[in-house]
């Protein structure tokens, strides 16, 4: 977390004593903005070299009249009635560590006197807000009342010792001044801080983080139940599935995280307030347990905020909780349970064969242009061997892999695009690579073509290779052959000329790319270049949030001749503005492309995970036919064990679980998780499955979930003209019907978002499970995934052992 910068104000002038209080001026009058990590403030306030330091930031003088925001407090201890393992423990019951500590100038053996401060996750920008916090913090620790101040300077100090690098969430924050102030209050609730200002700072559905120490349950409520009040349950049966829900009632202490977690469901079920409280009460008379009354002011304090159910994963210490996500469903809902509202027919491998072979040839033989046939197909159906005998036709394919496949397999006269240049002059490939890095392909192909030329490289072996790359491209224009090339090069090409082009694999990745870029590129552009200014002046403006991109007007050639060689910028910068819309969040401009399927042609799509309905959003102008022949008999046998959700963080939870079930078997699964696994394809993993054929025939494992990126779903849905509140589109645990199925699934309440989102999951899960090839060879599939398939032939909540 080094790399958190924290604006507030510093002395220009080292003060390593404090001063008597007429000199003080001295301290006020050196004080000036800055913005640091919180490693360099620890040394900034050090002897020898100390300076004096307020946590605010000002507008003008340093006074509260003029103060804007503060993102470190700092509390001081002079009085000697509290010590500093008084106040962390106080904090860390409610699961907060200070950042850091340091004692004052006057501390001595007899008296230690120190200071104890904090680094917010967001600045506090209210004064309410700042002036609730320390009242209460004033009670809580009989803190010095000079120090309550937006403006109050603090002298620097010896001895300083970080114990959080982490910054302290606000929102916990406020949590621990609301309850203890609550506590203190007779549990009155009308002191209790407005959060509604901290909605615009923060936004977290883009992203989960499993390293945050604290759940956010108000602001995390995209990813929880939203339940009404008043819900009866079986005790007995939740007490069965949920084991802290047991322990709580059977007695057993629970800290205060679980204790709000549990919380936050109890007050949405007809009782659960009651039951909670009295268990509290009559365990702490036998002495059994030992809750506060700041535990007890946790009850009124989430229902007076309506906190969601947080799930029981995210507090419970529990592994057997590691998938339960709230009491009600829990009781209500069979985790894991697949009704199937209507059977699938299949037809037989020899029937979709024949109508597969039919439909293909009507579709080749017909002269409509300006239409695309999506060829909706089972994996392994043989597809590929139709492509063989194609004449001057362009056959696009994923990966240039994949086109030397199928070159190979080939019978008719073919040219194929050339793959990737590697030059033997490595610095010749840096440039090369920098240049596609921040989205300047046609400076690269301008590298190719100079070295191309006699005398320009530094080996003769790279103008010969730059020469038959240069020949290949220019071969691709011949009408008379068929032309094998990727979905990145045709899509991003002039019209060849040729009336069809046959998509081998879903090309929509090719179609629609999502990609980001560093707010600090474009802040170090605005300080060199000057026609950027406006620019980095209009982003600055923006709150986090979704965005249409303006027209910025550039001159695009004149800001690659200042930074060429220069190496100014690291990120994808060039393409951003030519962007259909944005998302700015943490720094970060995520940005999404859209190109157009090729026009003046026949063009045909013929893939087994495309998701129909996506294109016709995308592309309302086209005309599309679908041919849908998934249904069909598999020689092998999938069968999915539903009982786990297996999402990312799910993974991260009982990966290792799962991992001592398959044992030895080749999984399928995320990158990052490949580790867990003893045997994981090194190439293949969610996201890079299509094609592959080493796994044909092998009985194979594919485990997880694979959820899109929040972030994705969004951009989608403004291409495609979705109406929603980005800051407002709850994203929950329930239960919904897709594709005949009705199950449980972590998913968005919009039904517009919801159908962007689930077939993206199922293409991803199909492509997995299709690397078997199910289709003909007679192997086993087995899927740990609560998302059900309909080539699966049988769901199994859990697996026996």
């Amino acid at each position: 977390m080094e790399d958190n910068k924290y604006m507030y104000s510093v002395s220009n002038r080292i003060f390593n004593n404090k001063l008597d209080d007429g000199f003080f001026g001295q301290v006020y009058n050196s004080m000036i903005a800055t913005k640091t990590t919180l490693r360099d403030f620890s040394k900034i306030i050090s002897r020898p070299q100390a300076h004096s330091w307020c946590g605010g930031v000002f507008s003008g003088l340093i006074n509260n009249k003029n103060w804007i925001q503060s993102s470190i407090i700092g509390l001081d201890f002079d009085n000697g009635e509290v010590t500093l393992t008084d106040v962390y423990q106080k904090f860390e019951e409610f699961g907060i560590t200070p950042n850091l500590h340091y004692n004052t100038f006057s501390s001595s053996p007899e008296l230690h006197k120190f200071r104890v401060i904090f680094f917010f996750d967001i600045p506090i920008i209210e004064q309410r807000i700042f002036d609730r916090i320390m009242f209460v913090l004033e009670k809580i620790f009989k803190i010095d009342p000079s120090c309550k101040n937006t403006s109050r300077i603090f002298y620097g100090g010896t001895d300083v010792y970080i114990t959080n690098e982490i910054p302290v969430s606000l929102e916990q924050f406020i949590q621990f001044i609301d309850i203890n102030g609550s506590a203190r209050d007779n549990n009155l609730t009308r002191k209790y801080i407005n959060l509604d200002s901290l909605s615009a700072e923060k936004c977290n559905l883009l992203y989960y983080n499993n390293k945050n120490k604290h759940f956010l349950a108000s602001y995390n409520k995209f990813n929880y139940t939203s339940l009404p009040g008043g819900q009866d349950i079986d005790w007995d049966l939740a007490r069965k599935k949920i084991k802290l829900l047991d322990k709580f009632l059977k007695g057993e202490w629970l800290h205060h995280q679980e204790l709000f977690g549990l919380a936050t469901h109890m007050i949405y079920i007809r009782g659960g307030e009651k039951k909670m409280k009295k268990t509290m009460e009559e365990f702490n008379k036998k002495n059994e347990t030992f809750y506060t009354l700041n535990n007890f002011a946790i009850l009124p304090y989430v229902k007076k905020k309506h906190y969601n159910p947080i799930p029981f994963f995210k507090f419970s210490p529990y592994k057997e909780d590691n998938d339960v996500r709230d009491i009600i469903s829990e009781v209500r809902n069979i985790r894991g349970h697949i009704k199937v509202l209507k059977p699938i027919k299949k037809i037989s491998l020899k029937e979709a064969e024949e109508k597969m072979v039919r439909k293909f040839n009507e579709v080749l033989s017909n002269d409509e242009t300006d239409k695309t046939y999506i060829f909706s197909l089972p994996t392994a159906i043989g597809k590929t061997r139709l492509l063989e005998n194609i004449e001057k036709t362009i056959i696009a394919l994923p990966t240039n892999n994949l086109k030397n496949e199928v070159s190979q397999r080939m019978k008719t006269e073919h040219i194929s695009s050339p793959d990737q240049i590697i030059f033997n002059d490595s610095i010749l490939n840096k440039k090369m690579d920098y240049y596609y890095k921040i989205g300047l392909p046609t400076k690269a192909m301008g590298v190719i073509r100079n070295v191309s030329k006699i005398g320009y490289a530094k080996f003769i072996d790279d103008t010969q290779l730059a020469s038959d790359y240069i020949s290949k491209i220019e071969e691709c224009n011949n009408l008379h052959k068929s032309i094998l090339t990727t979905h990145k090069r045709i899509l991003n090409s002039e019209p060849s000329g040729h009336d069809t082009i046959i998509f081998d694999e879903d090309p929509l990745n090719s179609l629609v790319e999502i990609k980001c870029t560093h707010m600090d590129d474009f802040y170090s552009l605005y300080h060199l270049y000057k026609p950027m200014k406006h620019v980095g002046d209009f982003l600055d403006t923006l709150e986090n949030g979704i965005y249409s991109t303006p027209k910025f007007y550039l001159d695009f050639e004149d800001l690659f001749k200042f930074i060429h060689d220069k190496n100014i910028i690291q990120t994808n910068i060039f393409d951003f503005f030519s962007s259909s819309f944005f998302i700015k969040h943490e720094g970060m401009l995520h940005y999404i492309i859209k190109k157009d399927l090729p026009k003046g042609t026949k063009n045909i799509i013929m893939s087994a995970t495309i998701p129909i309905n996506l294109y016709r959003k995308l592309y309302p102008e086209m005309e599309f036919e679908c041919i849908d022949i998934r249904n069909v008999e598999q020689k092998g046998k999938i069968i999915q064990y539903t009982g786990r959700s297996c999402s990312r963080s799910g993974i991260e939870r009982y990966g290792e679980e799962i991992s001592k079930e398959v044992g030895k078997k080749m999984v399928i699964t995320f990158v990052d998780y490949k580790n867990i696994f003893q045997n994981s394809p090194d190439e293949i993993h969610f996201g890079n499955c299509s094609g592959y054929d080493i796994l044909n025939g092998q009985d194979i494992v594919v485990v997880g979930t694979p959820h899109r990126n929040n972030i994705e779903c969004f951009l989608l849905a403004k291409l495609m003209n979705v109406e929603f509140d980005f800051h407002k589109s709850t994203f929950r645990y329930q239960k919904v019907r897709y594709n005949d199925f009705e199950f449980m699934l972590n998913t968005f309440d919009n039904p517009d978002l919801r159908e962007i989102q689930i077939p993206l999951i199922e293409s991803e899960l199909i492509q997995a499970v299709g690397r078997a090839r199910t289709l003909r060879n007679d192997c086993l599939v087995e899927v740990y995934s609560g998302f059900p398939l309909g080539i699966s032939d049988e769901f199994i909540i859990k697996k026996s052992a």
